[in-house]
């Protein structure tokens, strides 16, 4: 009776809804004010100021609470942004904050600016972003932030010269990300880079040394290490300028990425704890230049031979053409003992490069190898014994998977695994990421490459080859993790004593007629870990 009295009479059902909210929203504020501020924080600054309006109790609770974020979307609207910035922080009185973002164009406000990053430093400030543009006179960050006990967080984004105080201490500072600065001063600058004494992860994006001409970063307990450099010389960069000589200490560094072409001298010192590394550099810069300065490929040299205790090695395309040009230093190239993976990501990577070989064969305990962009053999050496002669020796004891990103299957494809097939006798598995396209739902297509790959010889015992189908490879993202989701199927089968079997028919059909293959309808690679769920067909001509 009661619903039905609601539904004939929607406006007691109205003021029945009202009652209800003015009762949550009395609910709600009885609520302690620590417990208010934590659900506040949870919301973006302009909607917590929102909350002010219904309650008096609010007016400036949002005030207090712990997270701020300021940023200017539109250029016209910085002078409403500049008074929001003013107004919070000077209703703000004793509370701590935990979180302070501000992004905006300074111009010339810059003493306005420092006052608020001065302001946020008294409230004990744990994570700070900073992202300021558009600088109009000298600009310098207040000297206070340089030794702020509190902060355990700061990303600084400024195109602008780095002007930093004679005392640097940033006693629980954990995370330092600097972005597009330039350093100016070779003694404060060492003086930052040695004032981080719980340190644990740096990133440098796009910032230039400047007239420094050496600095060594040393943080004890420093374990990842992130530097890109956005710079592209021209051709007389190393003639006219000596670059910064950079000294990296690694007592406790466990990840290294290094990107660029090497505007500065880097070099990896106590290195041995390192597990993870990562070189890349220009595509375009490599590729439009036939020549490649020495220091481009003396530098890559050098972070290469740091990077020999690592256990997971990521190298581009680019970086084996550069070390393609110096064939002198190959037969110095240092023992990779710990390497148990190894991702060749970018172009296509010529199995027949003497770069490769000799990687390959100084990686006695490599258990995994990755072609992110593909592979191939050069026109002049498809019917060459001599690929990867001698055999590694990881080849012969510790390999056992394989990955290749192929746009599709021709006989320079088939020839490249062959080479594996045969060589690497622990093999256990071939993963094929095929990229189709448009083609991606032609079956006729897929049926023909399936039957390639069949011809292909039986390789080592159990070893299986699967292949998963793709509209577009998905972006490699930051850390080096990969996610793949298949649209289509992936295709998986067993090879025993050069026969094709099925193992089990878990869908419970009829029997397989012709080739005989597994089909799965989700095969889901998270990182490096591959789980498959096997829903076996015939051949390619049902949907899952």
């Amino acid at each position: 009776m009661e619903a039905n009295s609601l539904i004939q009479n929607p406006q007691k059902k109205q003021e029945l809804n009202e009652e209800d909210m003015d009762g949550n929203s009395k609910c709600l504020s009885n609520l302690p004010e620590e417990i208010l501020l934590h659900i506040l924080s949870f919301l973006p600054t302009k909607d917590v100021v929102r909350t002010s309006v219904p309650s008096k109790r609010w007016d400036y609770l949002w005030a207090s609470i712990p997270n701020l974020v300021f940023e200017q979307s539109l250029p016209a609207k910085r002078t409403l942004l500049m008074n929001f910035v003013d107004r919070a922080l000077c209703l703000r009185y004793s509370s701590d904050i935990k979180r302070f973002t501000l992004r905006c164009d300074v111009l010339c406000d810059s003493s306005r600016v420092n006052t608020w990053i001065s302001a946020v430093v008294r409230h004990n400030v744990q994570e700070l972003s900073i992202e300021l543009d558009k600088f109009k006179g000298v600009f310098s960050l207040p000297y206070c932030l340089f030794t702020c006990k509190t902060l355990t967080s700061l990303q600084l984004e400024m195109p602008y010269i780095l002007k930093l105080p004679t005392t640097i201490c940033f006693s629980n500072l954990k995370i330092l990300t600097i972005r597009n600065v330039t350093f100016s001063d070779e003694y404060l600058t060492q003086q930052l880079f040695s004032g981080l004494p719980v340190l644990e992860e740096l990133v440098l994006f796009g910032c230039s040394w400047g007239d420094l001409k050496s600095v060594c970063i040393s943080a004890p307990k420093l374990y990842f290490l992130h530097i890109w450099e956005t710079e592209i010389p021209d051709d007389d960069f190393w003639n006219y300028k000596d670059v910064c000589q950079v000294m990296i200490v690694g007592d406790s560094l466990k990840e290294f990425y290094y990107m660029s072409l090497m505007c500065g001298d880097y070099c990896l010192y106590k290195s041995f704890s390192l597990e993870k590394g990562e070189l890349d550099t220009n595509y375009e810069y490599v590729s439009d230049h036939d020549y490649i300065p020495d220091e481009i490929i003396h530098g890559m040299y050098k972070l290469l031979v740091g990077l020999s205790s690592v256990k997971s090695l990521r190298l581009s395309s680019d970086v084996v053409e550069v070390l393609r040009n110096a064939e002198e230093l190959l037969p110095h190239i240092p023992m990779f003992n710990n390497l148990k993976e190894l991702v060749f990501h970018g172009c296509l990577m010529d199995l027949g490069c003497a770069t490769l070989s000799t990687i390959l064969q100084r990686s006695p305990c490599l258990e995994r190898l990755q072609f992110l962009g593909g592979f191939t053999l050069s026109s002049n050496c498809e019917k060459d014994d001599r690929i990867l002669n001698p055999i590694p020796p990881c080849f012969l004891s510790h390999l056992k998977w394989i990955g290749v990103d192929s746009f599709g299957v021709d006989e320079n494809f088939l020839f490249s695994l062959k080479i594996f097939l045969n060589k690497a006798i622990v093999l256990e598995t071939i993963v094929i990421f095929l990229l189709m396209g448009d083609y991606g739902r032609n079956l006729n297509l897929q049926d023909k490459y399936c039957e390639q790959l069949m011809e292909l010889p039986a390789g080592p015992q159990n070893c299986k080859i699967v292949v998963e189908w793709f509209d577009s490879f998905p972006n490699i993202v930051s850390r080096g993790l990969r996610l793949k989701s298949p649209w289509m199927q992936t295709i998986l089968w067993g090879q025993f004593a050069g026969k094709v079997k099925v193992l089990s028919d878990l869908c419970g059909g009829s029997a397989l007629h012709g080739p005989e293959v597994y089909l799965t309808g989700i095969g889901i690679r998270s990182g490096h870990t591959l789980e498959w769920f096997f829903v076996i067909k015939k051949k390619l001509n049902k949907k899952s």
